[in-house]
C-alpha cells in the first residue's frame, strides 16, 4: 500500500515540480506554440507559449512506475504505448519548432507510424496469447467473443481514432487534459470493478499527472499539451479500455471526443460536396468561439458534458 501512496504523490507532485522548470528551459531557448494562421483570431496571443507539455506528464508516470513497480506485462506494455504514440507527436512538435510553422508531420505520415505502433502492439500481444478477444456490450450483461480477424482491425481502429480524437480536442487551454482526466477516472472505476487492480492505478497514476499538469494548463494557459501530450494521452486511454474489454465504451465514455471528431469529418464534407460549411469553424469547440464565447465557458460546458457522458458510460457497464 505505501509504495502505491508514493507512486500516486510522485504523479502528482511530480509535474508541479518539473513544469516550471521546463517552461524556464523553453523560454530560454525560445521554444513555443505555433498557432495555425486559419485559427481563430484570438489564439494568435498564444504563439510562442511553452509547449511539450506532454513530456513532463510521461516523465512522471515513469517515475510513479518505478515506486509503484507493479511487475505486470499490461502495465508496461502500456507505458511503452503511451511513450510510442508519444513519441509520433514529438517528432511532429520538433518539425513546428524547427521549421518554425504550426504544421509538423504530413497527416499520412502521422497515421502511417501510428499505424505501426498499433500493429507491432498487436503482434507481440497475440504472439503471447494475452488477448482475451473479448468485448463487452454496453446497456447489456454479456459481453462478445469476437474472432482475431474482427478484432485486430477493430483494435486498430480503436488506436488511430481515439489518439486523433484527443489531438484535435486539444485546443483551447486545459480541455483535452481535463476530458482525458474525466474519461481515465471512469475507466479505472471499470477496472477496478474488474479486479485489474494494477491497470486502475495506473489510470489513476495518469490522471494525478494529468490533474497537476492542468495546473499550469488552464486557462490562462502557462502550457500547452503538445502533439507529444495529446496523442500519448489518447493513445493511453485507448490501451486501457482495449485492456478493460470496453472498447466500444469508448464511443460512451469520450463522447465529446467523439463530437469534436464527429464535427470535422462532417465539416469537410459538407465544404466538398455542398461547398457551404455546417460550423462557423471546425472542431466544434472553435464554432463557439465563433460565436463570441469565452474560452474558459467553452471548456467548462465542455468538461461538464464529458462528465455527464462519462457517467451514462458508467451506467451503461453491467455492474452486478
Amino acid at each position: 500500500m505505501l509504495r502505491i501512496i508514493t507512486a500516486l504523490l510522485i504523479a502528482f507532485f511530480g509535474p508541479i515540480v518539473m513544469i516550471p522548470y521546463f517552461i524556464r528551459l523553453q523560454k530560454k531557448y525560445n521554444v513555443g506554440q505555433r498557432i495555425r494562421q486559419e485559427g481563430p483570431d484570438l489564439h494568435q496571443h498564444k504563439t510562442g507559449t511553452p509547449t511539450m507539455g506532454g513530456i513532463v506528464i510521461i516523465f512522471s508516470v515513469a517515475l510513479s512506475l518505478i515506486f509503484f513497480n507493479p511487475e505486470d506485462s499490461i502495465i508496461c506494455v502500456s507505458f511503452m504505448l503511451m511513450c510510442g504514440f508519444g513519441l509520433v507527436g514529438f517528432i511532429d512538435d520538433v518539425i513546428k519548432f524547427y521549421k518554425g510553422r504550426s504544421l509538423g508531420l504530413k497527416a499520412r505520415t502521422k497515421i502511417a507510424l501510428q499505424l505501426l505502433i498499433s500493429i507491432l502492439f498487436l503482434y507481440w500481444f497475440f504472439q503471447r496469447g494475452l488477448f482475451a478477444q473479448t468485448i463487452i456490450i454496453p446497456f447489456k450483461s454479456v459481453s462478445s467473443h469476437i474472432s482475431a480477424a474482427l478484432y485486430i482491425p477493430l483494435s486498430i481502429l480503436v488506436f488511430l481514432s481515439t489518439t486523433n480524437a484527443v489531438n484535435l480536442t486539444d485546443g483551447l487551454d486545459g480541455l483535452a487534459s481535463g476530458l482525458i482526466i474525466i474519461a481515465l477516472l471512469a475507466f479505472a472505476l471499470i477496472a477496478f470493478y474488474q479486479d485489474k487492480k494494477n491497470l486502475a492505478i495506473f489510470a489513476l497514476i495518469i490522471v494525478l499527472s494529468c490533474t497537476a499538469f492542468l495546473l499550469f494548463n488552464f486557462h490562462p494557459a502557462r502550457i500547452f499539451l503538445g502533439d507529444v501530450g495529446s496523442l500519448g494521452l489518447g493513445g493511453v486511454l485507448a490501451t486501457i479500455a482495449i485492456f478493460s474489454n470496453a472498447e466500444l465504451f469508448l464511443l460512451i465514455i469520450g463522447g465529446i471526443f467523439v463530437l469534436e471528431t464527429l464535427s470535422v469529418i462532417t465539416q469537410v464534407l459538407s465544404i466538398q460536396l455542398n461547398n457551404k460549411p455546417v460550423f462557423l469553424m471546425s472542431p466544434i469547440h472553435h464554432h463557439f468561439e465563433m460565436m463570441k464565447w469565452k474560452e474558459v465557458r467553452i471548456v467548462i460546458m465542455f468538461w461538464a458534458v464529458g462528465l455527464l457522458f462519462a457517467l451514462l458510460g458508467l451506467f451503461a457497464y453491467p455492474f452486478n
